[in-house]
């Protein structure tokens, strides 16, 4: 799967994803205790690097092979040039994030559980590895942790899916040591990912008709932060009267993240017989869609289904970042 999914998006890289798969020398020996570790061993010149994935028995298993495979493809693609860690590790990450794509379209049931073992492993790269990358630069360091390029690398691999081709995607697979040649562009930016407007969170105040307005009111300005759909060109009036009657009417899903702040909505018409039709939906920002589009899954499936049904080619590319 993790050669199929890449090869679809970066068909550049289709002649070394073959060699990977069917070439690398690669041990995924089950192990069910806490020994072992997961890596790709560069032989430079010599040979095809070698890919060592341990088998726990647990759903980040795959995320795991798909991540070490893109070592393995960055090596190969690259003429065994040295890549720099912060980049080695961007395509890894890369990699694992074009694999969630694909399996949103073509293996939708294993999505919830390999999209939780990439917020899980968020947790370690933006906990651990971050805090000790912040206290390297704020007191320094005499011992090198190679965990300081995960934090970095994972930003970057989130920036670059926004505004990268693929095509160019591909060429810093094969890129190696010139590797920071086309990352420079990120070194005069504050930050590596824009600012996201954050809307303010839907509290619970005690009342269902004060929520109701709440949500209506969150609906409204999902619409305005939309500059793509061209929503927020009609009258504010008459959008809210809009939205208040696909509330009343229960046509229309507003989804919130853990901290109650709105990620977007989906709204929809029903048809002579009850179906939905005429989808809408509305997002912060198009990271969230993902978020959007599980959340919905998870509490009006049937409703989701018909929705993916009529938009699939749409979802899928929004989806993508």
């Amino acid at each position: 799967m993790a050669a199929q999914a890449l090869a679809a998006v970066l068909p550049e890289l289709s002649s070394a994803i073959r060699t990977v798969r069917l070439r690398v020398p690669k041990n995924f020996e089950v192990q069910t205790g806490g020994e072992g570790r997961a890596f790709t061993y560069d032989r430079g010149r010599k040979g095809l690097p070698f890919v060592n994935c341990p088998y726990r028995e647990t759903a980040s298993d795959l995320l795991t092979v798909v991540h070490e495979f893109s070592h393995a493809l960055q090596i190969v693609a690259s003429g065994r040039s040295t890549m720099p860690p912060v980049a080695r590790e961007l395509c890894a990450f890369l990699g694992e994030r074009l694999f969630l794509s694909w399996l949103r379209e073509n293996q939708p049931s294993l999505l919830p559980l390999i999209e939780s073992a990439w917020v899980s492993h968020n947790s370690n790269y933006f906990g651990n590895d971050l805090r000790s990358l912040v206290s390297a630069q704020e007191c320094g360091s005499e011992v090198y942790d190679y965990g300081w390029n995960y934090p970095i690398a994972r930003l970057l691999a989130q920036a670059i899916l926004q505004e990268w081709t693929d095509k160019k995607i591909a060429s810093l697979f094969k890129s190696g040591a010139k590797a920071p040649s086309l990352l420079a562009d990120f070194l005069d930016r504050p930050s590596i990912l824009p600012q996201r407007y954050v809307l303010p969170a839907l509290d619970d105040t005690g009342g269902t008709v004060a929520n109701l307005y709440r949500q209506i009111g969150g609906l409204v300005m999902l619409d305005l932060q939309d500059t793509v759909a061209r929503v927020s060109d009609e009258a504010i009036g008459s959008r809210y009267d809009c939205l208040f009657e696909c509330m009343r009417g229960r046509c229309v899903f507003l989804a919130l993240d853990r901290h109650q702040t709105p990620l977007g909505y989906v709204l929809w018409q029903r048809g002579q017989e009850g179906e939905p039709v005429h989808f809408e939906h509305r997002v912060a920002c198009i990271q969230r869609l993902p978020d959007l589009l599980t959340s919905f899954e998870n509490h009006c499936p049937q409703v989701a289904a018909d929705f993916r049904r009529a938009e699939p080619g749409r979802i899928a590319v929004e989806a993508l970042p």
